[in-house]
């Protein structure tokens, strides 16, 4: 599959548990409900990228939404969590994707995606019903390149975050050829307790982004918050993160987050160019 020839629009739809994605899971499937298939752009006839915008989502007291069967921190956390599946609303067009999830006990989170020409706008909140503030929330959201052979990194030599002065990709970041957690300025130093098992770069990114750049080095893609903690990826599924920071929820209070997934011509500064345009930052 390489890159195709003219631009087509994006689509945003409910994924398909099917295709090469599926079959690399097939010893360790997950809830699908809310994974979404991107394509369009300048990605070939037979690629998508697949998100998985709702891996984990807790509090240290609680996992409130974990998509793995069977949940993760099962002598923790995930020890007493019981599933309940979501489903996306979509409309015709392939243009927006929404989710409403209630949680007993706690209140619920919601997600949108909405495709414009070369981005899709990703807006997420939570809502503590509780009584009790929850602590640092933890929310993976899951950028998956594995049928995109034009885009995907096993080296992680095409992979970057922004350290302040230049980008630095995640191989040379790498400790011990494993799987690197990237602190990003701002997410007040957080990281959740299953990854505090992976080694933690000294380096720091000083933007909420992370970015890969094609093979052909004239097509991008990137995905930013307003605010993260950390950044990371794996070389199975080939994902990148640039997990939102929403901080403590206090009761009866609701936070919202928003963020972006660029698919652009350009290399991966113009992809943090326009991050930094579209969030107003430095």
């Amino acid at each position: 599959m390489g890159l195709a020839q003219k631009t087509f629009p994006l689509t945003v739809r409910p994924y398909k548990w099917e295709g090469s994605y599926a079959r690399w899971r097939t010893d360790a499937p997950h809830d699908p409900g809310l994974c979404a298939d991107v394509r369009g752009g300048w990605l070939g006839a037979d690629e998508r990228l697949i998100l998985r915008t709702c891996e984990v989502l807790g509090h240290p007291q609680r996992l409130l939404y974990d998509d793995h069967f069977p949940p993760t921190e099962q002598s923790g956390r995930g020890k007493n969590y019981r599933h309940v599946p979501f489903t996306w609303d979509s409309d015709r067009s392939h243009q927006i994707l929404s989710a409403d999830c209630p949680i007993a006990d706690f209140g619920g989170f919601g997600l949108q995606l909405a495709a414009n020409a070369d981005s899709i706008d990703i807006h997420l909140r939570i809502k503590n019903s509780s009584s009790e503030a929850t602590g640092a929330i933890d929310w993976a959201f899951c950028v998956i390149t594995l049928e995109c052979d034009s885009i995907k990194d096993p080296s992680h030599q095409r992979t970057v975050v922004f350290d302040g002065r230049r980008l630095r990709t995640f191989g040379e970041l790498k400790i011990d050829g494993r799987m690197t957690i990237i602190p990003i300025n701002g997410g007040e130093g957080f990281v959740p307790l299953e990854h505090q098992r992976f080694p933690q770069s000294p380096v720091a990114a000083s933007a909420s982004f992370v970015a890969v750049e094609a093979s052909d080095k004239t097509h991008s893609i990137a995905l930013g918050f307003e605010q993260s903690y950390n950044s990371y990826g794996c070389t199975g599924n080939m994902c990148i993160h640039a997990d939102p920071y929403l901080g403590s929820v206090a009761p009866g209070r609701e936070k919202l987050m928003r963020g972006k997934l660029y698919l652009i011509e350009g290399n991966a500064n113009d992809a943090l160019n326009r991050y930094r345009m579209d969030f107003k930052v430095g």
